[in-house]
């Protein structure tokens, strides 16, 4: 049942990062065509509205690449170690990892209700809510990564395992 979780959580979070990344490209080409073809209608807050988009999208693709072990490792170092100590690193850093990602979204979360309560806004003239804008992506992205780490732990994967998959020495 896990795995089925974790894959349809994949092909949906595929799909919401790929539409996030093309709407942010449309509206910024569009906002610059338009500066460009009638000045007159251009708008001041495409640039600011794209990078919207790419925040949210960069932050819902951590936990894609906590699925796909594709965050950055250190092999080189790891290769040297007897595998018992490649697995004793390997639970070590997971667990510092999802210590730190659980005070990341602490810390973000508080930055967002904070950002909500001295009501920030954006300086164009959209005035988009800061909170939600720039300081939600934080916790929330925070918040599915350990998700995704507790479904891995279930499904008898460990989150960032990459260090105890490495090749023996010698090998």
């Amino acid at each position: 049942m896990i795995p089925r979780i974790l894959n349809l959580w994949s092909r949906v979070e595929t799909v919401l990062i790929g539409a996030l990344l093309i709407i942010a490209l449309a509206v910024f080409l569009g906002g610059g065509l338009l500066r460009i073809v009638a000045p007159a209608y251009a708008v001041d807050w495409a640039t600011e509205v794209s990078i919207y988009f790419i925040i949210w999208a960069t932050v819902l693709a951590g936990a894609a690449i906590v699925q796909e072990d594709r965050h950055l490792h250190t092999e080189v170092f790891i290769a040297a170690l007897s595998p018992r100590l490649r697995r004793v690193l390997g639970w070590a850093m997971s667990i510092l990892s999802i210590v730190f990602i659980a005070i990341m979204l602490i810390y973000g979360w508080q930055a967002y209700e904070f950002a909500n309560l001295l009501d920030e806004r954006s300086g164009s003239s959209l005035r988009a809510p800061q909170g939600f804008a720039v300081f939600l992506p934080l916790p929330l992205g925070m918040a599915l990564i350990l998700i995704r780490c507790a479904l891995m732990l279930m499904n008898g994967q460990r989150p960032f395992g990459h260090l105890s998959n490495a090749p023996d020495r010698g090998e």
